[in-house]
């Protein structure tokens, strides 16, 4: 009889690349009988997976802990599953609840929020700021000693967390899923492409890539793929002047994402110096890489030694310094191709999922022995 598994979010939406693509796919095709609580519009099977939908109209973080919870709390007891697996913060008092009633609890850390409260500026002065990170950090750590195992998306995530079974589940990017992808065709000119691709955000560096690309006069172009945090940024960058040389796609599934990057020339990573961003690993680095791109991305320590080589770094904050980026690529080409391809084959050594996915395996077969 297979182990019944459940995921659960309520703040992602259903084809989120980490819950559904990988982990529980990956769970799926290890013979496991998995369901994801997630926002959807109607329950469904996606890659293996059951999708209990979620009513995602009102998605407000507030929301999302008093009501949302407490109806996914309910649909996963209605599983009746042999272990959860729960991706949210706000979801922690949803994993106590369900340790009270006995079942086995696997906390999946995305982010490090306590780094990401400092950067919240809405929340008030800094030392506002530091209060409210301090006592998230206590609250989180404590009640995670709680759960069966704690996974995170970095080693210095996991390091944090004083679960025995703690470990790193990094968020690399399928391998074949991405070879598979194919060009999109590109109108018929000599415009030199960059890209940008994730969640589009002041402090991501999107008005500093679409200022930068107004520099250059028409010579380079501006792909921007994702969804904009709020219409009011948008209206800001669509109200920009370098904004005539840039094309947004709009958020677009995954395989087609690949597409687009396999077409374009040079990947863009510039996200400003935040606690949270300078230790990160941004999936997308990984997916230009694997893509077979060079990079000009932030000038991070962490970045530099955990990447390598993989293209141009720069001060994010710094238009002639993005720009120098770009025309290191722009004015030699071949330094495309020659970076691109050692890009990729340090990608299929070092950083594809199939390693991620061993070691999530063997957790859940360690925790349903």
């Amino acid at each position: 009889m297979k182990n019944k598994i459940c995921h659960i979010s309520t703040a992602h939406k259903e084809n989120d690349s980490r819950i559904l693509l990988k982990e529980c796919q990956s769970l799926s095709k290890a013979g496991y009988d998995v369901s994801l609580i997630i926002n959807s519009d109607h329950d469904k099977t996606l890659y293996g997976t059951k999708i209990k939908a979620l009513d995602h109209s009102n998605n407000g973080r507030l929301h999302r802990f008093f009501k949302k919870s407490k109806v996914a709390l309910d649909k996963a007891m209605e599983l009746d599953a042999d272990l959860y697996h729960f991706h949210d913060p706000e979801l922690i008092k949803l994993g106590m609840a369900l340790k009270k009633k006995g079942k086995k609890v696997i906390y999946d850390v995305h982010e490090d929020v306590p780094k990401q409260i400092l950067a919240k500026s809405y929340l008030g002065p800094m030392w506002v700021r530091k209060t409210i990170s301090r006592a998230y950090n206590f609250y989180e750590k404590s009640r995670s000693e709680n759960f069966d195992a704690v996974i995170a998306a970095s080693d210095e995530l996991a390091a944090k967390f004083n679960n025995t079974n703690s470990i790193s589940v990094k968020n690399f990017a399928i391998r074949d899923v991405i070879e598979n992808a194919k060009p999109i065709k590109r109108e018929d000119n000599d415009k030199f492409v960059i890209i940008y691709v994730g969640s589009i955000t002041k402090i991501r560096g999107i008005k500093e890539l679409i200022q930068v690309t107004e520099l250059f006069l028409g010579k380079v172009e501006l792909w921007i793929l994702g969804t904009f945090e709020s219409e009011e940024l948008k209206e800001e960058c669509m109200s920009l002047e370098g904004y005539k040389y840039c094309k947004y796609f709009g958020a677009l599934p995954v395989k087609d994402v690949y597409s687009y990057i396999k077409a374009s020339d040079l990947g863009m990573c510039t996200l400003y110096p935040t606690e949270n961003y300078k230790e990160s690993i941004p999936i997308k680095v990984l997916e230009y890489m694997a893509c077979e791109k060079p990079l000009v991305l932030s000038d991070f320590e962490f970045w530099k030694k955990f990447f390598g080589n993989v293209g141009k770094y720069v001060d994010p904050l710094d238009i002639n310094s993005i720009k120098e980026g770009i025309e290191y690529f722009l004015t030699d080409r071949s330094r495309i191709e020659s970076i691109g391809k050692d890009n990729k084959e340090s990608f299929i050594n070092n950083f594809s999922w199939d390693r991620e996915e061993k070691k999530l395996l063997e957790l859940y077969e360690k925790l349903l022995k």
